[in-house]
């Protein structure tokens, strides 16, 4: 029996549901993705270059608030008040592997906490890596090794609850694959049973 077109690609993407559909404008990235100068390389090398890459020690995720910050107080020319609207919610700072997250220690130590804590988070980012959106099997490959090759901390117990627990931001996958955490005090079984891979933990003060 000869199959229409319709029933080979519902066949062809039955067993191969990682491929795009043929046609698609994802399916024309991927073609172009296959004769990429990295793609190409062995796996080894390949692996070896996003260690080199992804590698960069501690990620502390911090939280901040969103802010406003007063533009044009409405004094001149009797304008009306108008305000700046200053980014929040999560990032993360990079930290080095062995530093102590508490308090922010990668600032001079000749600045006063509450300086080192305000200009850090004006340090933050939101994101680790521009390797995973590039295509789908550099996403499959990095996706989990900023979590595997890092150690992670939190910049307070209260973050690290609200990540992790409340908002859930970080699939088991991604959380399986930390093998490294710094913590504040000794974990709960709760957020343990979250870390399936954690392998070290290293808390503050000890």
């Amino acid at each position: 029996m000869q199959l229409n077109k319709s029933r080979q690609r519902k066949i062809h993407n039955k067993l191969h549901k990682s491929l795009p559909i043929e046609g698609s404008r994802e399916s024309e990235l991927w073609n172009q993705n296959t004769h990429s100068p990295l793609l190409r390389l062995p796996p080894e090398l390949r692996n070896r270059i996003y260690e080199l890459v992804l590698s960069v020690g501690q990620i502390q995720v911090i939280f901040k608030k969103y802010q406003f910050r007063v533009i044009n107080n409405g004094t001149i020319g009797n304008s009306r008040p108008t305000y700046e609207t200053l980014p929040g919610g999560f990032g993360c700072l990079i930290l080095d592997r062995e530093e102590n997250p508490w308090p922010t220690a990668h600032l001079h130590k000749s600045v006063p906490p509450a300086e080192r804590e305000k200009a850090s988070i004006y340090t933050w980012g939101r994101g680790m890596t521009l390797l995973s959106p590039v295509c789908r099997q550099l996403y499959h490959e990095t996706v989990l090794l900023p979590y595997r090759l890092n150690a992670w901390s939190f910049r307070s117990i209260a973050v690290m609850d609200r990540f992790l627990v409340k908002e859930r931001r970080l699939p088991k996958s991604h959380r399986g694959a930390i093998r490294v955490l710094y913590s504040q005090c000794v974990l709960t079984a709760a957020v343990e049973k979250l870390f399936a891979g954690l392998e070290v933990v290293l808390l503050d003060g000890g």
